[in-house]
C-alpha cells in the first residue's frame, strides 16, 4: 500500500482546557470542588442541558447533552449550576494571551481549545514540548485552572493528544511514535469519526485508527464518500485536507436516523429534542448563537423536505432550537408516508453576546401554549424504551 508523503518538519500544539465549564464555576464557588456537580444550558427552560460536568458526575454516569432531569436521576445528589458565558469568555481571552506569548498563530477552537502553530519559529518537538510545560504552569498558576496539550507534527494527532492523558497532562506524539500511540485507539477517536460514520466502519470490520490506516482508501471511499478517504489520510498522519479555522464554521447539523421509521407526531416530536439538545450542545461548547434553524425531513419513499426559519434574535439555547424545529415539522410534514429520518440545521452563526432572548415569545400563543404543554421527557423516554438508544451524527459545516 502506497501511504502519503508526510510533512514532519511542522510542530503544533493543541491546547484543551479540562472540563472548562465546571473548572471556571468552581473558581468562584468553593463548594463544589468535592461535590458532582454540571453546567446546565438554558436555566429558565424546563429541560435544561448538561454542557459540562466535573469528574464526580462523569463516574455517576452523566454525559453531556442530556436533559439535566435525567442527570439527576442518574446523579440524585447533582447540583445544577448556571452557565456564566461572560466568566468563560474573560478566561478564554487570558487563555489565548498565554499563547501568543510562544506564537501568533492560535487558532481557537471553541471557547476551551486551540492549536498552536509553532512551525514557523524554527523549534523542534522537544522545544515544544517544553513550551507545552510552561503554557500548562502558567495556565495553572495563573488562571487557577487546568489544560491538557498535544503535541505533534500535524493537527490531527495534537489534537488526539489533547486527548490523550487527560486531565493536565502533556502527549508528545512524534512521527516515529504515531503508529504505537495513536493506531490502538479506537476509530472514534479520530477527528471527525462520529457515530454514523463509527457505526459504517464497524460493520466492515474496522474498529481502530491502525484499522482506518490500513485500510484500502479506494474501499473506505466507495464506502463513506469523501469522508472515507480523509479519514485514512488522518489515520495515516496526512492533515491536508483539514481546515481547522473554527471562524470557517458556517453551521452545525445533527442528524438521526432510527432503525424503524417514524409513525406519529410524538415520536418525531422526541427526535427533534433530541437533536435540538445535541445542537444546543454544540453551539453553546463553540461560544455561537444562531440566526437560523432549518429542520430535514426524509420520508421511507426517501422524498426529502427541507425547511427553515430565520430567528428573530441570534439565539442558542435548547427552547429556541426546539421551538423552532418542531413548529417547522408541524407546519410542514403531513405523514402521507412513514419518517425515516430527521436533521436539524443551525446556520448564520454569530459569537454569543450577552443577551439571549427566548423563542418562546416570538410564537403565537396557540402554538406556544401546544409546545410548552408536551411532556417530553416522556416522550423521549417511551420512544428509547422501544427504539433503543438512538446515535446521533454531527457535522461542523465549513466555509470553501
Amino acid at each position: 500500500m502506497i501511504r502519503p508523503v508526510l510533512n514532519t518538519n511542522r510542530v503544533f500544539l493543541h491546547v484543551d482546557m479540562d472540563n472548562y465549564y465546571c473548572s471556571v464555576a468552581a473558581k468562584y464557588d468553593g463548594s463544589l470542588k468535592n461535590i458532582p456537580f454540571a453546567v446546565c444550558g438554558d436555566p429558565a427552560m424546563r429541560h435544561s442541558i448538561v454542557l459540562s460536568k466535573n469528574a464526580l458526575a462523569k463516574e455517576a454516569g452523566v454525559i453531556t447533552g442530556e436533559s439535566s432531569k435525567t442527570a439527576k436521576q442518574k446523579c440524585p445528589p447533582l447540583v445544577v449550576v448556571n452557565p456564566d458565558y461572560n466568566k468563560y469568555l474573560e478566561y478564554a481571552k487570558l487563555a489565548r494571551e498565554i499563547y501568543r506569548k510562544y506564537t501568533d498563530k492560535v487558532i481557537p477552537y471553541g471557547l476551551d481549545e486551540a492549536w498552536l502553530d509553532l512551525t514557523e519559529t524554527g523549534i523542534t518537538l522537544t522545544d515544544a514540548t517544553q513550551i507545552a510545560e510552561l503554557i500548562r504552569l502558567e495556565v495553572m498558576y495563573s488562571l487557577g485552572l487546568s489544560a491538557s496539550i498535544g503535541v505533534s507534527f500535524n493537527y490531527v494527532f495534537s489534537k488526539i493528544g489533547s486527548d490523550y492523558n487527560k486531565p493536565n497532562s502533556i502527549t508528545v506524539i512524534t512521527p516515529d511514535e504515531y503508529k504505537r500511540i495513536v493506531w490502538k485507539l479506537p476509530a472514534s477517536d479520530l477527528l471527525f469519526v462520529g457515530a454514523k460514520t463509527r457505526s459504517r466502519l464497524y460493520r466492515m470490520g474496522i474498529l481502530s485508527i491502525g484499522d482506518i490506516a490500513n485500510a484500502d482508501p479506494v474501499r473506505l471511499g466507495a464506502a463513506l464518500g469523501k469522508k472515507g478517504h480523509t479519514a485514512w489520510l488522518f489515520a495515516n498522519g496526512d492533515d491536508s485536507e483539514f481546515r481547522p479555522d473554527v471562524d470557517d464554521i458556517k453551521s452545525v447539523s445533527h442528524t438521526i436516523t432510527p432503525p424503524r421509521d417514524l409513525l406519529n407526531n410524538e415520536d418525531a416530536s422526541a427526535v427533534i429534542y433530541m437533536l435540538a439538545a445535541a445542537v444546543s450542545a454544540r453551539l453553546e461548547k463553540h461560544g455561537f448563537k444562531s440566526g437560523c434553524i432549518g429542520i430535514t425531513l426524509k420520508d421511507n419513499r426517501f422524498n426529502t423536505i427541507t425547511r427553515q426559519q430565520t430567528l428573530a434574535y441570534p439565539a442558542s439555547d435548547i427552547g429556541t432550537v426546539f421551538g423552532t424545529a418542531y413548529s417547522l415539522f408541524k407546519r410542514h410534514y403531513k405523514w402521507q408516508n412513514n419518517l425515516r429520518a430527521v436533521g436539524i440545521r443551525a446556520d448564520s452563526l454569530t459569537e454569543r453576546g450577552n443577551e439571549q432572548v427566548s423563542f418562546w415569545d416570538s410564537l403565537d400563543k396557540k402554538e406556544s401554549s401546544t409546545i410548552i404543554n408536551i411532556n417530553i421527557d416522556e416522550r423521549v423516554r417511551s420512544l428509547v424504551q422501544r427504539y433503543g438508544e438512538l446515535e446521533v451524527e454531527k457535522t461542523a459545516m465549513m466555509r470553501g
